[in-house]
């Protein structure tokens, strides 16, 4: 996905964080913008927004019945060019909402290192048949940042209390969910590895 800097403001990609990204087009992509007169490529005019529309590279319509999954093509090869960013490929809100058409794993993630042609696999969720066209955007794809991990291998990790954003402890927490009818739970500010586990037995004992 060439990201055509030279077509755009400098003043416009200044506050951007920029992922170059190159896209080879699979030959049924290539036929497929001639027939339809469509573009695989990145849309200029979508630069400010941080995605990618991936499109279902089939010849001819595709129904989906209910509950079915099916894997669509996309035509699309990645070559990521900053190994410090993976590609995050999410459901289109438009299936989702108006189709009850999903993406199977919900979400998925592509490395550096991958080089393949990306598959989307739709389900219907929906009661009735649903039809793929030809070109339809059925995806969304866009680039996430990672931070390189440090990992230190310790005889200990240090107890920690745990708070969720809420300000509760964890177990707490944990404690509203598994609490037996009728049993008054007992407060208090944090809690130790032992008392997690003790909690956490006579959970699964129970």
């Amino acid at each position: 996905m060439q990201l055509q800097l030279e077509s755009m403001e400098m003043n416009q990609l200044k506050n951007l964080l920029v992922c170059e990204i190159h896209i080879e087009k699979s030959t049924v992509a290539r036929e497929l913008e001639k027939e339809l007169g469509i573009s695989w490529s990145f849309d200029v005019y979508n630069h400010k927004e941080p995605y990618y529309h991936l499109r279902a590279c089939i010849k001819e319509p595709i129904s989906l019945e209910p509950g079915e999954i099916f894997p669509f093509p996309t035509g699309v090869y990645p070559q990521i060019i900053n190994p410090n960013f993976v590609l995050e490929v999410n459901g289109l809100s438009g299936l989702i909402y108006n189709h009850c058409v999903v993406m199977a794993e919900r979400v998925t993630y592509f490395p550096y290192t991958f080089r393949n042609e990306i598959w989307i696999n739709l389900e219907n969720k929906n009661n009735e048949s649903v039809i793929i066209q030809p070109a339809q955007k059925i995806a969304q794809m866009t680039a996430k940042q990672l931070p390189r991990m440090v990992i230190k291998y310790v005889d200990q990790i240090e107890e920690s209390p745990w708070k969720t954003d809420s300000g509760k402890t964890f177990i707490k927490h944990l404690k509203v969910h598994i609490k037996k009818p009728g049993k008054k739970q007992k407060e208090t500010d944090s809690y130790s590895r032992e008392k997690i586990e003790r909690i956490y037995g006579k959970y699964y004992e129970s």
